[in-house]
Formats: C-alpha cells, sequence, structure tokens
C-alpha cells in the first residue's frame, strides 16, 4: 500500500512537470515571458494537488481529458503571447464567437506563431503515453472532486469585487493566467446581458522627430501635489524641489489621476486608456506606453518596490527587464545608477513610499517632523510630511544623476493617486480608495537636462494638462508617436476601484470645477 503511494506520489510530480513542459521550454526561448517569485510555490501545489487527482481516475478518458483541459488553458495562453506579446486579458475571451476571422488571422502568421503548436504537440503525446502507462490509484468520487475544485475559480470571481486579482500576471504559470481569466469572464459576464459600449480605435502615428537618449518615469504612491510645498503648502515638504523650481529645464504642475486605486490607475496610466469603459487599450496594447518605449528602440525596464501583481498583464513582453525590489525606495535608484546610460533606455521607477503606515516605508533619518505620541491627525499628517521629504530626496537624486548625463535625458514623474488627511474638503476622510476628487491631486512634473534640444523640449507645455492621460501622451509624444484618440471631446475621467469601469467614474472638463464640486 505504501508503495502504491510513494508510486502515485511520484508519478504526480512527473505528470506535473509535463503539464508545466511549455511553460518552462517558453521561459528558455522568451526570457521576457515570466518573472520568479516565491509565491509561484502556491501554484504548483495547486498544479501538483491537481495532478495526484487525475491520477485518480480509473477511466482513461476522463483522467487525459482533464489533463487535456490544463493543457489547452497553457496553449492559449501561449499562442496569444506569440502572436500579440501579451497575456490573455478576461475581456477578450468573449471574442472568441470571431472563430473565422481568427483563423484567418493566425494562418496568416502561424510562421511566427509555431512555437507554442509544436511545444503542444509534443506535450501532448508525451501525456498520452504518460496516462496510458501510469497505473491509477483510484480515488472515490476523484472526477467529481476535480471538478469542484475547478469551479473554485469561478465561483470566487462571482464574489469578488475588484478584477485585478483576475488579471493575467508575468509572475504565473500559463495555465493559471488563462484559468483565471477564464474565471473572471465566467462569473461577470458569459450568462449575463451586458452593455456593449463602443468606442473609436485610438490611432497611433509615428512622427520623426528627434527623440531624448533616456526616458524615466517615476510613478510615486499616494503621492499628493495638495501637500506639497512646491505647490504652495505652507510646511516645508519639497525642499529640493523648492530649490530647483524657478529653472526653466523644470515644469511642473498639478493634474487629477486616472484611478483611485494603484491597481486601477498604473494600468490605465502605462495603457494611455483614457475611458474607464474601454478594454480595447488594455487588449490591443496599441498606446502602451512600454510597447511604443521598444518599437523605438529603447531598451525597456519596469522596476518596482510594489509587487508586479499590481501592474498586471500590461508589461507582457514590453520590459525588457522586470524587478521587484524589497526594501525602502533608495533601491529604486540604486538601480538606475546601475544602468547604462550610453545606451538609449526607457526606465519605469514605481514606488512604495507614501503608502501608509508612512513610517514604515520612511527611513528613520528622514523623520523631520515630529510624530509620535501625538494626536492622530498630527501623527498622519507629520509622518506623511516625512515620507513626501524622502520622495522629494530621491527625487533630488535622480535630477543630479540626469544633469551629469552627456546626452539628452527626461525625468517624468507622477503619482498613481492622491492622499486623504481628514480636511474639510475630504468630509474628514483619510487615505484613498473613495470616489471623489477629494484624493484625485497629483503632481505631474518634467525635468530634462541641457543636452535636450528644443525641439523635444517643445513638447513639455503643462499648461493645459488636466489630467493622467495627457500627461501620458506627452511622454508617447516623446516616445516619438502622436496618440488620436477620436472618443475626446474635453472630458476626462476618474475610475473607480474597477479597471473597466464597474465601480463607478467621474468625469470633469476642468480640475479646478473637479475640486470645488460638493463631495
Amino acid at each position: 500500500m505504501v508503495k502504491r503511494l510513494l508510486q502515485h506520489l511520484f508519478n504526480a510530480l512527473i505528470l506535473t512537470l509535463l503539464l508545466l513542459l511549455p511553460d518552462f521550454v517558453y521561459m528558455i526561448l522568451n526570457p521576457n515571458y515570466f518573472t520568479w517569485r516565491p509565491a509561484i510555490i502556491k501554484e504548483l501545489a495547486a498544479l501538483y494537488l491537481l495532478a495526484f487527482l487525475i491520477l485518480g481516475v480509473q477511466r482513461f478518458w476522463l483522467r487525459f481529458g482533464f489533463a487535456l483541459f490544463i493543457m489547452l488553458l497553457s496553449f492559449a495562453q501561449l499562442f496569444h503571447f506569440s502572436y500579440f506579446h501579451s497575456y490573455i486579458m478576461p475581456y477578450e475571451i468573449g471574442l472568441i464567437d470571431q472563430v473565422a476571422e481568427i483563423v484567418d488571422t493566425i494562418s496568416d502568421v502561424f510562421s511566427y506563431t509555431y512555437v507554442p503548436v509544436v511545444i503542444f504537440v509534443v506535450q501532448l503525446v508525451l501525456v498520452y503515453l504518460f496516462l496510458r502507462r501510469a497505473q491509477a490509484q483510484r480515488i472515490p468520487y476523484v472526477g467529481v472532486l476535480i471538478a469542484l475544485l475547478l469551479l473554485i475559480g469561478p465561483i470566487s470571481a462571482h464574489k469578488r469585487k475588484r478584477a485585478y486579482v483576475y488579471l493575467p500576471k508575468s509572475t504565473s504559470f500559463s495555465f493559471k493566467n488563462t484559468y483565471v481569466a477564464l474565471s473572471w469572464y465566467l462569473a461577470k459576464f458569459a450568462f449575463k446581458h451586458q452593455t456593449h459600449h463602443h468606442f473609436k480605435p485610438y490611432k497611433v502615428i509615428e512622427t520623426n522627430d528627434t527623440l531624448p537618449y533616456n526616458i524615466i518615469v517615476v510613478m510615486g504612491e499616494s503621492l499628493t501635489s495638495k501637500k506639497m510645498s512646491l505647490f504652495g503648502y505652507p510646511k516645508e515638504s519639497t525642499p529640493f524641489l523648492d530649490s530647483i523650481k524657478n529653472r526653466p529645464n523644470f515644469r511642473y504642475t498639478w493634474g487629477i489621476s486616472g484611478g483611485i486605486s494603484t491597481d486601477v490607475s498604473v494600468p490605465s496610466f502605462f495603457a494611455l486608456k483614457r475611458e474607464p469603459q474601454n478594454t480595447t487599450p488594455l487588449i490591443t496594447n496599441s498606446t502602451n506606453l512600454l510597447r511604443i518605449a521598444k518599437e523605438h528602440g529603447y531598451k525597456t525596464h519596469y522596476v518596482t518596490t510594489q509587487t508586479l501583481f499590481i501592474i498586471g498583464g500590461i508589461l507582457a513582453d514590453f520590459a525588457d527587464v522586470k524587478k521587484v525590489l524589497q526594501g525602502y525606495d533608495q533601491l529604486l535608484v540604486d538601480y538606475l545608477n546601475s544602468v547604462d546610460l550610453t545606451k538609449r533606455n526607457f526606465i519605469v521607477l514605481h514606488q512604495r513610499n507614501s503608502h501608509s503606515p508612512y513610517i514604515k516605508y520612511t527611513p528613520k533619518k528622514f523623520y523631520h517632523y515630529p510624530f509620535k505620541n501625538l494626536p492622530y491627525h498630527e501623527y498622519m499628517l507629520n509622518s506623511y510630511f516625512n515620507s513626501v521629504r524622502y520622495t522629494d530626496y530621491l527625487l533630488g537624486q535622480i535630477i543630479k544623476k540626469i544633469d551629469a548625463q552627456p546626452k539628452c535625458t527626461v525625468l517624468f514623474a507622477t503619482s498613481d493617486h492622491g492622499e486623504m488627511f481628514g480636511d474639510k474638503d475630504e468630509n474628514g476622510r483619510y487615505g484613498h480608495g473613495y470616489l471623489d476628487f477629494a484624493d484625485t491631486q497629483v503632481p505631474l512634473l518634467i525635468y530634462y537636462n541641457k543636452a535636450c534640444p528644443a525641439d523635444i523640449t517643445k513638447k513639455f507645455d503643462l499648461s493645459h494638462v488636466i489630467s493622467h492621460y495627457q500627461f501620458g501622451t506627452i511622454i508617447a509624444n516623446t516616445l516619438g508617436y502622436k496618440i488620436i484618440n477620436p472618443n475626446e471631446n474635453g472630458t476626462f475621467f476618474v475610475n473607480g476601484l474597477d479597471l473597466v469601469g464597474n465601480k463607478g467614474f467621474l468625469r470633469y472638463r476642468d480640475k479646478f470645477e473637479a475640486i470645488k464640486r460638493k463631495q
């Protein structure tokens, strides 16, 4: 009995490895496809459990059918990635009814996408032969148990309020990415009447403009312009930025973020997604800033002290370097210092600092304002000011690095959303995540060195920029692409807690009128 159990455990390990074979091969062929992280052990354990249960099915064709389902999940993801260079979004699965168009497209590009097909065929044969030879260790009602386990995804998705958990990740295996996308689609779209929103496609026009040699984008966290002395706040929170505010090569204004949470605003920003309910920029990646940077020969970097979980599938195959750093945001500057800036780079530095609890992400040497043992409001406010001063220090290091470069280097800096501190216009609320203009005010900063010619710097006019979306289009224009959005009508949006507008959104035409609006 023990021997048979050990054999079953060993066979489950073999089947697990066979089911992961496409991922292993594809990782070798395409290093950008997958990013290892410790949490992947959970996915390995889940797949091993499935393999263990599948081997307990007595009927061969049912056993093979379950294995085939997992193989098809992997194949669909790898084939999609090989063609689109991106992961399958839940919103795409409904397009499967356009079979004729899909087959016609695939037939034209098969020579570029045959690798996943070859891997799938080899895997299919190996799994078939293995399951034929492996002796089943009968487990009562195991087929029903497997079916129930596979239903956990759609059932869980039905109860979830936010989609980002079910978006594909570069830190997950192919079967998991397809499974979660399918789960969200089945739970939210498949059996429900959906209101279809029609948006005209964005146009991306390549220009012949001179390009900077290096572009650095700093995406801050919970950094509100309302509490920055650069924008007139009476308490000195940004001493370095204050010291350079009159430099002609420093442009700054404040604007309104595209969302009220990181997992909505950051993907929207880098996809240049203006309309909350418009899924096309997420699916096609036609305006993805990392993608268009790669197209113009930049080496692309996405480095974060948060997690790749937040950006979802937006990075896809468009980030040559993906890194998650554990520690203070100084690590982002250290990474920047390690990059060879004699070559073209598009570098995204995604901060964690200024997210509550503020003291957790701020080094003690930046505890400039006292906060310990103070009343709640003073505690929150002063600990936040210290985090802002830390960000100011980091931006100072980056700007000094830029000034030292012999070739044109440009910095764009903003934040994912703002933060509230119980002020009157915030109705006594703290933090963020509330669908209100009170937690949407963010800085929009541009700095460039003296090596940048006038035909580059003339693009940096912020006088009419009021939104994240507009700021993103300036970055695209700096990369040599003009974005024409036929849906624009002078209105901009703040998305709620769902990436495609299912949790509400705000409209505005003027940032000053927006923040004066009754909350």
